[in-house]
């Protein structure tokens, strides 16, 4: 009987101290994201960097707008030495770059004075431009008889592209004193485009207000 009082107690205790904590969180918040990602399309590591306003309109529901930058990079290295000369790097270095807007649905699983985590979904629309041709080719010497070897590129794709995405996050976070929040997130990105960022890993920090 004893431990089903203390089960009951505790409850009791647990639900007023989340019910308390969702009261007391302001509704409101901004924050900056920094984190890395990886361009699934060409297997490219860059950077995302993200800027967000989150407004709560339910206990455990919000909805944001977000604006963000990523920058990819990555190289097809190819070193040459010839007779009696010194080592050239031939490499092809090409880089992917992009802005969007998206606009964000959330729902925060845990919600109390401190802490905050849970799930976004969204959609939005984004701005992209590459350097990486579609088709590489290496031609070497014993092939064309040119002394160095000769590199073949083909576009087959336009260079700046426009599409829609869909997100999806999984967020946590903590409020310290003075409501200032700390946090990381998780995400998956898709585009009309093709593009796949996946995984991709930031950290956050924001007021909330």
């Amino acid at each position: 009987m004893k431990k089903i009082l203390l089960v009951i107690v505790g409850s009791i205790i647990h639900i007023c101290v989340l019910g308390q904590g969702v009261r007391e969180l302001p509704g409101q918040m901004i924050s900056a994201q920094l984190g890395a990602g990886k361009n699934g399309t060409g297997d490219l590591y860059g950077l995302m960097v993200g800027f967000e306003y989150e407004k709560l309109f339910r206990p455990k529901l919000s909805w944001s707008t977000e604006l963000a930058m990523t920058i990819h990079d990555g190289e097809d290295q190819l070193l040459v030495q010839l007779d009696n000369f010194p080592q050239e790097d031939m490499s092809y270095r090409f880089t992917t770059a992009g802005m969007q807007l998206a606009g964000k649905i959330g729902y925060h699983a845990v919600r109390t004075k401190n802490a905050d985590y849970g799930i976004k979904l969204g959609v939005g629309a984004r701005y992209q431009s590459t350097s990486l041709a579609d088709d590489r080719e290496i031609l070497f010497p014993a092939l064309t008889g040119y002394p160095i070897p000769l590199r073949i590129l083909r576009n087959t794709e336009p260079q700046r592209t426009i599409a829609a995405v869909a997100l999806t996050q999984l967020f946590a976070r903590y409020t310290f004193k003075r409501n200032i929040v700390a946090g990381a997130l998780a995400g998956l990105q898709l585009d009309t485009n093709g593009d796949v960022i996946f995984p991709q890993f930031s950290f956050s920090i924001g007021k909330r207000f």
